[in-house]
């Protein structure tokens, strides 16, 4: 809960706690960062790749498929381990696995299968890093100021998004885009290691009676509190929100071209996106740490919805498509610090990690999968309105899930508290 000043009030931000703290939010931002280095990186890969291999652009894309699948499957071990090590051994382990995973795609071809075994084996090296490693970290140490905390931490992957197509276009011209693949590797490696062997969670998690407390309402194992109706809303809301979010959001050009614009000015439109999503982020963080966090995932849910409904009006007015796009960026930046933020609020911290990892995987393999189903349902129906006419009621349900959680465990009266 929010701390208080000397008047009363509530008091916003917590000078002592990141200054104890702030350190771990470095190596934390920078390890988010490489989450997504693959994934933005794939983009300025597929014409050379496909001039070298003659693979087609759906047989390259299938490499991060593969990825996310089986990060899907290992969300949970990985998680499992950084609540049993705790998340600095994770990261020390995981920062020069994935810089070498990295870097091994190079190796790749001529045979489509090296690429897909590579893409493989960085997704077993990619679960040494998830977000549940870095938000941990965070989420032990930062309790008055956990949600803007987290955002910056979350952050990471917008850095990675604004960074890594340029960096691997620029590597691609001077040393080809097997040379991109083993650069990239290796300044992962150098520029985050060093921060996470000399910052990263050296320092102990302090004890609070806020978790102490939320333990006797939830004593229970990491696989009851996995099969708990509770977890399960909690997936089903975040899943369904990302599955509608990432096919909205991947297909914002080809939506608005269709709506009547030209390629330039729907993808300028659409890069409000990107923006809305840093913003979102940092202002979802200071929200979260203000008032319950189910009412901002629910407010993410129904702004996703309006953008939707306004995607279906736009008629070719580049207001209201900017307005859909920033909305789009805004509720998406917000919605998976929401996921992070309730979960530590919600079950034990014991099993964050574990908790948050199958999550974070369940978000990653619908971000795999969703541009598939939307394009699907453009070849049948040969537009894209039936698309948004579909995510508009699973935004509905979405927004549901999430109201329907409750108040936190750690906010009720000790006569209320019952074991789950």
């Amino acid at each position: 809960m929010s701390a208080m000043n000397s008047d009363g009030k509530k008091q916003i931000f917590d000078r002592q706690e990141w200054r104890c703290y702030g350190g771990n939010l470095a190596p934390a931002l920078l390890g988010m960062t490489l989450v997504a280095v693959h994934a933005y990186a794939l983009g300025v890969m597929i014409e050379p790749l496909e001039q070298e291999f003659g693979w087609s652009r759906a047989e390259i894309s299938a490499g991060p498929l593969v990825t996310s699948m089986v990060a899907l499957l290992l969300a949970v071990f990985g998680g499992r381990a950084v609540d049993h090590f705790g998340p600095r051994k994770v990261a020390l382990i995981g920062v020069p696995f994935y810089g070498a995973a990295l870097a091994l795609i190079s190796t790749a071809g001529p045979s489509l299968v090296s690429w897909l075994a590579l893409y493989a084996l960085l997704a077993v090296a990619l679960i040494c890093i998830y977000p549940s490693v870095w938000t941990a970290a965070v989420a032990q140490r930062f309790e008055k100021n956990r949600g803007l905390a987290l955002a910056v931490t979350l952050s990471g992957t917008g850095i990675a998004s604004a960074v890594v197509p340029y960096l691997g276009a620029t590597l691609i011209e001077a040393y080809g885009w097997r040379g991109a693949y083993i650069g990239m590797g290796g300044l992962s490696f150098i520029i985050v290691f060093p921060l996470v062997f000399f910052l990263f969670a050296r320092d102990t998690p302090p004890e609070r009676p806020a978790d102490q407390k939320l333990a006797k309402v939830r004593p229970a194992g990491m696989t009851r509190e996995l099969l708990s109706p509770k977890f399960i809303r909690l997936a089903i809301g975040g899943v369904i929100y990302s599955l509608g979010a990432t096919g909205l959001g991947i297909n914002a050009v080809p939506v608005l071209m269709e709506e009547g614009f030209t390629l330039i000015a729907a993808a300028e439109v659409a890069g409000l996106i990107g923006i809305g999503t840093i913003i979102g982020r940092i202002v979802g963080g200071l929200l979260l740490d203000r008032i319950d966090g189910r009412f901002v995932a629910m407010g993410c849910a129904v702004g996703a919805l309006s953008a939707a409904m306004i995607f279906l009006a736009t008629d070719q007015s580049t207001l209201a498509a900017s307005i859909a796009c920033l909305m789009l960026g805004l509720t998406a930046g917000a919605e998976y610090d929401a996921c992070a933020y309730l979960t530590t609020r919600h079950f034990s911290p014991r099993h964050f990690a574990a908790l948050f990892g199958l999550l974070g995987g369940m978000f990653g393999f619908t971000s795999g999968i969703a541009p598939f189903i939307a394009n699907t349902l453009y070849e049948i129906f040969g537009n894209y309105d039936a698309i948004l006419w579909a995510i508009i009621p699973m935004f509905a349900v979405s927004s549901v899930m999430f109201l329907s959680l409750g108040r936190y465990p750690d906010t009720l009266e000790e006569s209320e508290l019952q074991p789950a």
